[in-house]
């Protein structure tokens, strides 16, 4: 499976003077991104960044797209690393969910995905403290050792995250990273000791056989080298 976050926008004309939607529909290649998920207890669980369609590049964007009201139809197109798929579907009334959708594969697509079913649902900006342990920050892969880790998340009004750690173990430190957020998945960086570092992140409802519920967590991987990207950890909100 695949997520598909994306910061999606609504077109606007002037009408009498006035900015009004005009019902299309569209995200930049820096407002969609593509997440490899696994379907784990019922929950869609990140398994890595860039997708199922191989090999991951820049090509991505969504639309043309149209939607015009609410319990109505709505039709655009995404392209996936270069391979583009058309997407039909329902509106909700509320205008939060996409419902009954399907998406084709367009002939001359590289990727094997024929198309399938899609859902969507609006999320809520990241937010929160979240715990655990993860790989040292300068570390490679595999990592030899582990820091403990709390980690706060907020997300500004234009979707930028503040994502601000304390370490210690091997790391013995406060460490802030910033960068854009799409949906659920993020891009942050920051400098520690000198060095430019990137992680990925992406924001996952994991569950926990022990409590019988589910848990909100941050998948994480070290994108400081774009081609070796490797998890790192998941964090996941304290149980009391």
């Amino acid at each position: 499976m695949t997520a598909i976050e994306v910061a999606l926008k609504e077109g606007q004309v002037l009408v009498n003077g006035f900015e009004q939607p005009d019902g299309q529909i569209t995200a930049s290649s820096a407002q969609i991104a593509f997440v490899s998920a696994a379907t784990v207890s019922q929950n869609l669980n990140a398994t890595g960044f860039g997708g199922n369609c191989l090999p991951i590049s820049s090509a991505n964007g969504l639309g043309p797209g149209a939607v015009t009201a609410g319990n109505a139809p709505i039709s655009f197109t995404f392209t996936e690393n270069g391979n583009i798929f058309n997407v039909t579907g329902t509106l909700s009334g509320d205008g939060q969910s996409l419902l009954n959708g399907t998406y084709t594969a367009e002939s001359g697509n590289t990727c094997s995905d024929p198309g399938g079913t899609i859902t969507g649902a609006a999320v809520p900006k990241l937010t929160g403290t979240y715990t655990g342990q993860t790989c040292p920050v300068l570390s490679s892969d595999p990592c030899q050792s582990t820091d403990n880790v709390t980690a706060t998340l907020s997300e500004s009004s234009s979707g930028t995250l503040t994502f601000s750690l304390v370490l210690s173990g091997t790391d013995n430190a406060n460490f802030t990273m910033t960068g854009p957020v799409t949906g659920n998945a993020f891009t942050v960086q920051g400098t520690f000791q000198g060095q430019l570092v990137t992680f990925y992140g992406y924001y996952e409802q994991i569950y926990n056989a022990q409590l019988g519920a589910n848990v909100a967590s941050l998948y994480l991987v070290n994108a400081t080298a774009p081609i070796q990207p490797f998890y790192v950890g998941t964090l996941a909100v304290p149980q009391t």
